[in-house]
């Protein structure tokens, strides 16, 4: 059984409503699926780093898109985690508290409202959830190639689950994360297998990259058993990066990437550079060994300890 605001979905309906955030006057729009047979629960969250547009607008038009006879079990979307962000192009931060949704989880029922929101989250959403997908997109600071994460601190089942959805997703790069944080990790944690989704950035949304998002969900929807009468798309082959390498930036500066997400490189190549005002140089990343970039911000101006590049092996 499924509740949306106490009140018990029922077969054969799709209920778009809002659910308050525990302790705050802020509402989260929610759409709930509910098909005419039994099945997994599924949670689908965009929108927790509020400017990652690709996500937010994959899990519209897909609740929208699946009708209830379409299903075996519910899907639960969650559309805007993080709306005071979405709305104002704010990235990676809650707005009113400055704090990363992402980072919050569980969260506090008397914290702040990023710790409140990751509560709701929690308590309302994914406590009723058999599987996770969250999905994220390079903010707008950031381009990423396609990629997807598993979770891979969680127990060797819930682990193998979540590569298995990892690679129903059908993207050429796959990431096994070794983080704890995180919305999806905590639920991997509590015994939901989870991925979290990575495509498109710079608060873009491209037609071609909301049709491959969209395409990308719905298999792994297919592969859980959620969703029927649907033909899979040809799978390109999927790689496992086996280690990730994330770099920030150790002096205030300006960065100049050598490379481009998707591009690979050679042990000991440049990746690129953070230079002072003058063009001297304060930082050359180079690769630790031979990899492929999975994300780098594009904003030429940088913050001592800002996000530069992640790369994986």
């Amino acid at each position: 059984m499924c509740y949306i605001n106490n009140q018990q979905l029922k077969k054969g309906c799709k209920l778009e409503t809002i659910i308050p955030v525990i302790n705050h006057n802020l509402e989260l729009p929610v759409c709930a699926i509910k098909g005419d047979e039994e099945g997994p629960v599924v949670l689908i969250s965009a929108g927790v780093h509020g400017a990652e547009y690709i996500g937010i607008e994959t899990a519209m038009t897909l609740s929208k898109e699946l009708k209830p006879s379409q299903i075996r079990g519910t899907i639960l979307f969650l559309l805007v985690a993080n709306p005071s962000a979405a709305y104002t192009y704010t990235r990676r931060f809650v707005p009113e508290d400055g704090k990363n949704l992402n980072r919050m989880f569980p969260g506090k029922k008397d914290g702040t409202l990023s710790e409140k929101i990751a509560y709701t989250m929690e308590k309302e959403l994914q406590n009723q959830a058999d599987y996770y997908i969250d999905l994220h997109s390079g903010d707008t600071s950031e381009r990423v190639m396609s990629f997807v994460y598993y979770a891979g601190v969680a127990t060797e089942e819930v682990s193998e689950k979540s590569r298995m959805m990892a690679e129903a997703t059908g993207m050429a790069i796959r990431v096994k994360s070794t983080a704890i944080t995180g919305s999806y990790n905590y639920a991997a944690i509590q015994g939901i297998p989870s991925i979290l989704m990575e495509r498109g950035g710079q608060g873009a949304f491209l037609p071609e990259e909301l049709e491959s998002y969209r395409q990308e969900v719905k298999q792994v929807l297919v592969h859980l058993g959620v969703l029927r009468d649907e033909i899979l798309t040809e799978k390109q082959e999927q790689k496992e990066v086996l280690t990730a390498t994330y770099i920030n930036s150790e002096a205030q500066g300006f960065w100049y990437p050598c490379k481009r997400p998707g591009d690979t490189f050679l042990e000991g190549e440049l990746l690129g550079t953070v230079k002072d005002v003058w063009g001297n140089e304060l930082q050359a990343v180079c690769g630790a060994y031979d990899g492929i970039i999975l994300y780098e911000t594009v904003c030429m101006g940088v913050s001592q300890g800002e996000s530069l590049i992640a790369y994986g092996k």
